[in-house]
């Protein structure tokens, strides 16, 4: 599978609600605490929003990937655990 190029990618914005998805929101407050934010400034970085990338694999679905991801790591498709290739801008 290709991912989709950087001109060419699709993107929406997911936002953790603290009662919805409090599991995943307090994880994610607690490592941006961690990481020197005080409790407001995580909170408001929360409701801010994720921006993800929405991928479709044929034949198996639709996932997405947090944005800043795909830049700096390897991305593999979740259905099949198979590396998904990068296709560069021309």
């Amino acid at each position: 599978m290709k991912l989709n190029k950087a001109t060419e990618c699709e993107v929406i914005l997911v936002r953790l609600d603290e009662q919805k998805h409090p599991i995943a929101y307090n994880k994610a407050k607690k490592e941006l605490i961690a990481n020197g934010l005080t409790a407001e400034e995580a909170d408001k970085t929360l409701r801010s929003g994720y921006e993800m990338e929405v991928f479709y694999s044929e034949g198996q679905g639709v996932f997405l990937v947090e944005s800043e991801a795909i830049e700096s790591t390897t991305i593999y498709n979740p259905y099949d655990g198979t590396e998904c290739e990068v296709e560069e801008d021309e």
